[in-house]
């Protein structure tokens, strides 16, 4: 009797607790979790984009005999900027972006347009790849015609009479002698020395150069004897418009220089230099170029 009456109590027991379990749920635990939030979305990339490793410098005009050839300077640095290729033209060709770069687009002696491409440079911000500028490289060139020179015609010579032959009897002791033409001194024909200025170590010489705004412009003085590159002596800055210069002298290094003033509008600045070479280290050579100053400056 006791034995049931003690499983008895074991089941009231083990029945109350199930039913303290089997409570209603509270009303925040009828709530869903929110799902979680999306992957924000990565920026759309243009077409074409590339990281920018060489930067525009100057549009460069150099004449060599009868050819003026249109290049673009460059500077190998990077800015933190990207480009891409948005149009390539050939001369005289127009493009719906003539007029948009900042450097403009420059023609030829005959009016046409250059030959070149255009690109569009962007930043990378918060918001993604914003476009901020537009420039055309230059990439031309063209020769003059010479002009062909009429010789007057010369009217033929008349036939002469074959002279009568003259029998002459010289004694037998005359020793015939030879008649020696004098021979015409040769003289060594003059070297031809000149001096001029280049944007790079090898590059032509320019007479003049557009540069941009605060950009730093490498300015190279050379000397040609017969048209042969020799080494620089020595060279001295005779003009001072720059508003930074690397050093108003110098021997193999270039002259380095900046310009944050912009001159009045149509003027133009020039750099004067004195040279002296190796091979001609007693003879004063000047070289001079002209600068045009751009702005804006292209963003980096």
């Amino acid at each position: 009797m006791k034995m049931r009456t003690a499983l008895l109590l074991n089941l009231i027991l083990v029945l109350s607790s199930a039913s303290a379990d089997a409570r209603e749920p509270l009303e925040d635990e009828w709530r869903i979790p929110a799902p979680p939030a999306p992957d924000p979305v990565a920026f759309v990339v243009p077409s074409g984009l590339y990281y920018v490793t060489d930067t525009y410098v100057a549009d460069v005009v150099a004449t060599s005999d009868a050819t003026t050839i249109y290049s673009t300077a460059t500077v190998h640095e990077s800015t933190g900027t990207y480009a891409r290729v948005i149009d390539s033209v050939d001369t005289g060709a127009s493009s719906p972006f003539d007029g948009m770069a900042f450097n403009g687009r420059g023609a030829l002696t005959n009016g046409q347009a250059l030959a070149g491409t255009y690109y569009e440079n962007f930043v990378l911000t918060a918001a993604g790849y914003v476009p901020v500028s537009i420039v055309f490289f230059q990439d031309d060139s063209e020769t003059r015609r010479r002009q062909a020179v009429s010789s007057p015609t010369v009217p033929p010579k008349p036939t002469a009479s074959p002279a009568p032959v003259v029998t002459t009897t010289q004694p037998r002791d005359a020793i015939a002698r030879p008649s020696i033409a004098p021979q015409p001194s040769i003289r060594p024909a003059p070297r031809t020395v000149r001096a001029g200025i280049s944007l790079s170590p090898d590059g032509p010489t320019l007479a003049s150069a557009e540069v941009l705004r605060g950009r730093l412009v490498q300015f190279w003085p050379r000397v040609f004897i017969d048209n042969v590159d020799v080494a620089i002596r020595s060279w001295r800055l005779l003009s001072a418009q720059p508003d930074h210069i690397s050093a108003g002298t110098g021997s193999t290094q270039p002259l380095a220089a900046q310009w944050i003033r912009m001159p009045v509008p149509g003027a133009s600045w020039s750099l004067r230099f004195e040279i002296y070479s190796e091979a001609s280290p007693a003879e004063r050579l000047e070289a001079e170029i002209t600068v045009v100053l751009r702005s804006p400056a292209l963003v980096d």
